[in-house]
């Protein structure tokens, strides 16, 4: 018995020895493990690559990236495509398949080609800094000449819905600067196309994290970004260019491209070779040198809710009378007055002269601005008053500023106006007879008080 016991215990030491041992090497393991971690340098991710990177497959883009944002969710969105499925129906029917005397491009990486029975197109993409350029040649090889091809270049997907839109100058004076609001949330009159024969061809984007310009590079093409294709979120949009005018059995070459910079980039920090270009293009054809200032003024507003004042009168605050003659001698009195003193500001700033918007009134919400001088007597009744005078008040009122040396101008439109239900209501009028009724309501302001500035609104 007193020798199992070391038999029982030798086994047991042994084990524990070897598991010292295994715990010595496992610490030392541990600790130069340790060490190496302190020397090491820590894992990085690879850096984003900065400016603009895209690749490009069979069907068109397969990626696209500007400083490592994507802006194509799949390789369909970045595909070359007819815009509407009725173009190429139209077309099969009206170009039946017909021996094309148009050879096959040489087949190049950077190439795409889409053909139908009417001819082909092709589409080649250059890396130009910052700048996708996309030249398009469409080959007709039918006997008839086609008026428009539309075709869909990609469709973006950006982070954030995108602010700006066209070019759009206009009274509100946007032009290069802006528009700041949501693309298509911009004012009715105001197209999304950037129509070539119209304005600039370039729609302006700012998407929080960069800028973007589409741009027609040929200055002929019409760019477009018509709508968005998730409805929700507004930050998927289809990116459409027609090219116009291929002459039967021919081919036509179209330039157009898409400009990347940082988020506030000016449109002319992206694109001022096209704006130069256009403005070469399309120089001015009025010989306009006076560039000074010319004011506005508006005798009426919306604002005024008097029931003695119902063609809404700014003066005196729109407290006053004009359904009696004491009434109506203060208003003229304070019309008057108002011309004065917009003299003094004229004068003070160098202007040329004015422009009255609305010398018949605002009574009719809605239907402001009639732009038929010859309507004062009817609209504005009081505006023929005299006072025992020779002239009425919205003859001195004019006289006042031709007095001072300066123009005078009033609003003028070419639709015509209707008395309906004892209301003015605008007409259209065909482009036929526009120029006429212009042309009637400049010589009733030109002979009547002199006027030779004319805002031609619409």
């Amino acid at each position: 018995m007193p020798f199992d016991a070391p038999k029982i215990f030798l086994p047991g030491f042994i084990v524990l020895f070897a598991l010292g041992i295994f715990a010595s090497i496992c610490s030392a393991n541990a600790q130069s493990q340790g060490d190496q971690a302190k020397t090491a340098p820590a894992h990085q991710s690879p850096p984003v690559k900065q400016g603009l990177n895209f690749s490009v497959g069979d069907r068109g883009l397969t990626s696209l990236w500007f400083n490592g944002q994507s802006l194509l969710r799949s390789n369909q969105e970045g595909e070359l495509q007819p815009w509407k499925s009725a173009f190429r129906v139209a077309l099969d029917v009206l170009f039946p398949p017909a021996s094309s005397s148009i050879s096959p491009p040489t087949k190049r990486g950077d190439t795409v080609d889409l053909s139908y029975p009417w001819g082909r197109v092709s589409c080649t993409y250059d890396k130009q800094g910052d700048k996708i350029a996309m030249r398009i040649e469409v080959s007709n090889a039918s006997a008839k000449e086609i008026d428009q091809v539309s075709l869909r270049l990609l469709e973006l997907n950006f982070p954030s819905p995108p602010k700006g839109g066209t070019l759009e100058a206009g009274m509100f004076g946007f032009g290069f600067k802006g528009p700041e609001w949501p693309l298509h949330h911009g004012p009715e009159s105001i197209p999304s196309v950037a129509d070539s024969e119209f304005v600039v061809p370039i729609v302006r984007l700012d998407f929080g994290t960069a800028a973007v310009n589409f741009c027609g590079d040929d200055l002929e093409s019409s760019v477009d970004m018509p709508y968005s294709t998730n409805s929700q979120g507004k930050t998927s949009y289809p990116l459409v260019v027609t090219c116009r005018d291929i002459k039967a059995r021919a081919s036509k070459t179209f330039n157009v491209s898409l400009r990347f910079g940082p988020s506030g980039s000016r449109v002319q920090d992206l694109s001022s070779d096209i704006l130069e270009g256009y403005a070469k293009k399309y120089p001015f054809q009025v010989n306009w040198k006076d560039r000074r200032p010319i004011g506005a003024i508006f005798l009426a507003g919306p604002q005024i809710n008097v029931a003695s004042n119902p063609r809404r009168w700014i003066v005196n605050f729109g407290e006053i009378d004009v359904t009696n003659d004491k009434g109506k001698a203060a208003f003229r009195a304070a019309l008057l007055k108002l011309a004065d003193n917009s003299i003094q500001v004229l004068k003070d700033t160098g202007a040329q002269g004015m422009i009255t918007w609305d010398p018949e009134g605002e009574e009719f919400l809605g239907d402001a601005y009639y732009g038929d001088p010859q309507l004062v007597s009817t609209l504005a009744p009081e505006m023929e008053f005299k006072n025992d005078g020779v002239k009425s008040v919205i003859d001195e009122y004019f006289e006042r500023f031709r007095a001072a040396g300066l123009r005078t101008g009033v609003c003028i439109r070419p639709q015509q106006i209707a008395m309906i239900d004892g209301k003015p209501v605008h007409q259209d009028t065909d482009d036929d007879h526009a120029t006429e009724v212009l042309l009637e309501r400049i010589g009733y302001a030109k002979q009547r008080w002199g006027c030779t500035l004319f805002y031609v609104d619409s």
